[in-house]
């Protein structure tokens, strides 16, 4: 199968290599707000002060995801689940099952939880699949308070398990690289994939967040080898890009990425197009980071991918 792409862009083999964006987002987790110049003055002094404090402090703020809250409508749609708690690591993830068929494993991203893919529930039931999702360690019901990659990946792995043969595996953002991550080092298979808004670097991630607070590279550096440290060596920034992942992984795959994103720059979805050859490409105008996954041709689109 060759590349399939949107007739309205080029093809990425034509794109230049990705620098991600300098412009600091106007949305998601590193957006400028009003108390960012006052966490970068601290940050700052403590670069220069105190540096493995700096480190320290960065290293559990950075694996400290936020909570999201749940609207009506996903409330909904969990009340009409099969939940279970899937025993994973020292803590438990909240697990939700919907319908019978062949499996489609959702995995929502950093900060968010398994109902933020919820409004691809219903047609990919009417298409006969079963659909399985989950809370990530830290995320959602599931317990913990901090988790990082290797944790992520890891419950990736643990719920591809218990869910049984794959027949497909869907990421948003972070969700979408750690998805690559636990096919890679955790032999999650499965006989297709779509990503939608991944970067296509995890160190990108890292480096994002160092700007958003202002450490130094030195402090960073620092932060890096605290995560090193916990896994003996488990994590390895050499072998982080997404890119690569993708690219062994060698499965038919639907890649959706807005031009407009403003937290994860499009020429990422661009590159993963590019490094993946067996791969449909879908651009979407005017949808962000998180309405892309709504969108209702966005939903058809993936579900006759799936279906076919």
């Amino acid at each position: 199968m060759r590349h399939q792409f949107s007739p309205d862009l080029e093809s990425p083999h034509a794109a230049p290599a990705v620098v991600p964006s300098p412009r600091p987002p106007r949305l998601g987790r590193f957006a400028e707000t009003r108390g960012t110049p006052s966490l970068r003055r601290a940050y700052g002094w403590l670069c220069r002060c105190a540096p493995a404090v700096a480190a320290r402090l960065a290293y559990r703020q950075l694996a400290t995801p936020p909570r999201a809250a749940l609207g009506k409508w996903p409330l909904a749609v969990r009340e009409q689940t099969r939940p279970r708690r899937l025993p994973c690591g020292a803590g438990e993830l909240a697990v939700y099952e919907w319908g019978q068929g062949p499996a489609v494993l959702l995995v929502h991203g950093w900060g968010s939880n398994a109902m933020h893919l919820g409004r691809m529930v219903g047609p990919l039931l009417n298409a006969g699949f079963r659909v399985v999702a989950f809370d990530a360690p830290a995320h959602g019901r599931s317990s913990g308070h901090r988790t990082d990659m290797v944790e992520f990946a890891n419950a990736v792995a643990a719920v591809a398990r218990h869910a049984g043969p794959l027949h497909a595996v869907i990421g948003h953002s972070f969700g979408a690289a750690m998805a690559m991550f636990a096919a890679r080092d955790w032999g999650v298979r499965t006989s297709r994939l779509v990503l939608i808004s991944s970067f296509n670097h995890c160190n990108w991630f890292v480096e994002m967040f160092a700007r958003h607070i202002g450490l130094t590279p030195e402090v960073l550096g620092r932060v890096r080898e605290l995560f090193v440290q916990r896994y003996g060596g488990r994590l390895d920034w050499g072998r982080m890009s997404v890119l690569e992942m993708a690219r062994q992984a060698g499965l038919p795959a639907l890649l959706v990425h807005d031009e407009t994103d403003e937290e994860i720059p499009f020429e990422h979805g661009l590159s993963l197009a590019a490094a993946m050859p067996c791969t449909q490409f879908k651009a979407t105008h005017g949808l962000g980071h998180h309405r892309v996954a709504r969108n209702p041709e966005v939903i058809r689109r993936v579900v006759d991918f799936l279906a076919h």
